[in-house]
């Protein structure tokens, strides 16, 4: 009951500053932005195309933002709806998935998880952040097949910025699928909020060096494999200096002409809530690791 009592109070808090002024008026939210972009090492602001690549970056911030609204909980304590109602999938005192049918007309799957981690931010964003280190929180099936083939950094942008592979084995009958995600990090300090955004990069989709940050010769050829489509991205956000709280919600599209209800449920359920606990598994041991760590340095020291 007392854990019950917890997520609700770290979702409300979420809630309650995913919809603060700050976050929702498009002048402030641009003011951020270019703050942000302001303090980055690669002097931005003296980039040609600046101007035009501060209008995009808060525009999909913006979208993102309305996105993980869509989730937060009404006056009943339940979820609120926007467009298609959610459908609960997982249910418990540390997370939830849910699901819905994505956007009227696209071929998009929408697809969400939060809950805590017990660690501190900087340990969860570095486990979702770093690709090469998906292998060792993502699930990995037998029966039926799932595992992740590859993960990788191709390009880093910028501090906050980069472009990532992510190649994986689904079940039978579908093919390899990968990813190719451009990942774009936006701190709230007001609130100790973190946001990455993540959207996919095709090979047929041109450019702007200026305005993306990257060109398509750090795009590899799809040889072989089905190329995913993905909008969304997560935040995270400080409860404690040892716990976190996460959202992610992306609307997915997996390329295929039918989903299935018991494909939704493996991917909601198996994949999804599975990949979440082994998530908060290894944010836990590598936050107790350092732990060890700083106490046995003190020791030594004295």
């Amino acid at each position: 009951m007392e854990k019950r009592k917890n997520i609700v109070q770290y979702r409300e808090r979420l809630d309650k500053t995913l919809t603060s002024f700050d976050l929702t008026n498009d002048q402030k939210l641009k003011s951020l932005v270019e703050s942000q972009f302001r303090s980055s090492s690669l002097s931005e602001t003296e980039l040609e195309g600046y101007a035009e690549k501060l209008e995009v970056k808060t525009a999909e911030l913006s979208n993102f933002l309305d996105m993980m609204r869509s989730a937060s909980a009404d006056e009943n304590g339940g979820s609120s709806t926007s467009g298609t109602d959610w459908k609960l999938k997982q249910d418990n005192e540390e997370f939830r998935v849910m699901y819905r049918v994505g956007p009227e007309g696209t071929p998009y799957h929408t697809l969400l998880v939060e809950g805590y981690v017990d660690g501190p931010v900087d340990v969860s964003l570095c486990l979702s952040w770093e690709t090469a280190l998906y292998k060792k929180w993502w699930p990995q099936f037998t029966i039926p097949t799932f595992k992740v083939i590859a993960s990788d950094c191709l390009q880093k942008v910028q501090t906050c910025e980069q472009i990532a592979l992510v190649r994986m084995k689904p079940p039978w009958p579908l093919s390899t699928r990968e990813a190719i995600a451009h990942y774009y990090l936006f701190e709230y300090f007001q609130d100790d909020l973190i946001v990455v955004l993540l959207k996919s990069v095709t090979e047929s989709e041109r450019t702007n060096e200026t305005i993306d940050g990257f060109n398509n010769d750090v795009i590899p050829e799809a040889n072989g494999v089905v190329r995913i489509d993905l909008v969304g991205g997560y935040v995270l956000q400080k409860v404690t200096s040892e716990r976190s709280y996460f959202r992610t919600i992306a609307n997915l599209d997996i390329k295929v002409d039918f989903m299935p209800p018991s494909l939704v449920n493996f991917i909601s359920r198996q994949l999804i809530g599975s990949g979440f606990r082994l998530y908060q598994k290894v944010v836990q041991n590598i936050a107790f690791a350092l732990l060890f760590c700083m106490f046995s340095l003190i020791i030594f020291l004295d």
